[in-house]
């Protein structure tokens, strides 16, 4: 890990990176998801960090990460509506741009009759 990679984890706030991360611990974020972590950290510079994301390995583990983004969003969103809006966005996104589909779905209900 160079320098700069340094300072891009240390500017990450520790929350996006443990709930990225899960059980395996803020320690274990790798390199190459820190353009992730960049995006749902501050979902508004997700469009300047596009070309880094769709660089990235589409793994398992990633969209794991993502749906536990996504669900801790939601889970969170009366604490900040408009960040965890937007964040909840973000990381749908970028599951949307890796792997074309969304783990987790809004089912519609259908109407009674």
């Amino acid at each position: 890990m160079n320098d700069n990679d340094s300072d891009n984890r240390e500017n990450l706030s520790k929350g996006i990176v443990e709930v990225l991360m899960g059980e395996k611990g803020e320690e274990t974020l790798k390199e190459e998801w820190i353009p992730v972590a960049k995006a749902l950290d501050d979902p508004k510079e997700l469009p300047f960090l596009m070309d880094q994301i769709l660089d990235i390995e589409a793994t398992d583990e990633l969209r794991h990460a993502l749906v536990r983004v996504q669900i801790n969003a939601q889970l969170r969103m009366k604490e900040d509506l408009n960040f965890y809006n937007q964040q909840l966005f973000a990381a749908r996104s970028i599951e949307i741009l890796l792997y074309e589909s969304l783990k987790l779905k809004s089912k519609r209900r259908k109407k009674k009759s």
